[in-house]
């Protein structure tokens, strides 16, 4: 299907989302229906009905030989520190920042403890924030897919933070949860 009919279905279904949450508002609509579209995850929901309704197929794939092995590139760090609720993580140079998996940007942004910032919620339930990014190259809500640069760092640390099932993972966790592959979570 071709981009602007998805984007025309994104934007209806935004539309048809804040509409009815309006007309709840106001009185007209008495069954709560915001509830069921108030989280993140039910966003993730959302979005699988709609790529399955528009056909977004991911059968695009390139047949090669050899070894491949699983780049883990968060694994390769030199210190990591306890910060806020995440931690402060130290890399020889600066690296693109790349999706764990396949996902929804949540949030992009500047916030006080983590400057330039954006929060990830992948499909597996967790929800990833980078900060202290020099460059985002996402948008809010938009998917993502395995691999896509969500960033680029413009300095040698960065912070992470990982929530599972809205607890956020201690420094001491976060150490293997970064030099695993995301498909071992």
């Amino acid at each position: 299907m071709k981009w602007k009919t998805k984007w025309m279905a994104a934007i209806v279904l935004t539309i048809g989302v804040i509409g009815v949450a309006k007309l709840e508002e106001v009185g007209l609509v008495k069954k709560p229906v915001t509830q069921y579209v108030t989280t993140g995850k039910d966003f993730i929901v959302m979005k699988k009905w709609v790529a399955s309704i528009l056909g977004d197929d991911k059968t695009e794939t390139i047949a090669v030989t050899g070894k491949q092995e699983d780049e883990v590139p968060f694994a390769s760090y030199e210190s990591m520190q306890p910060y806020e609720k995440g931690v402060i993580v130290s890399y020889s140079q600066p690296m693109p920042v790349l999706a764990r998996g396949d996902g929804l940007v949540v949030f992009t942004g500047s916030t006080r403890q983590s400057g330039k910032t954006v929060t990830v919620l992948y499909d597996d339930g967790d929800e990833v924030t980078y900060g202290f990014v020099g460059s985002i190259s996402k948008l809010p809500y938009t998917t993502v897919k395995k691999g896509d640069t969500l960033a680029l760092m413009n300095e040698e640390t960065m912070y992470l933070q990982v929530k599972r099932e809205g607890i956020n993972l201690d420094a001491d966790m976060l150490a293997t949860y970064f030099s695993e592959p995301a498909d071992a979570n």
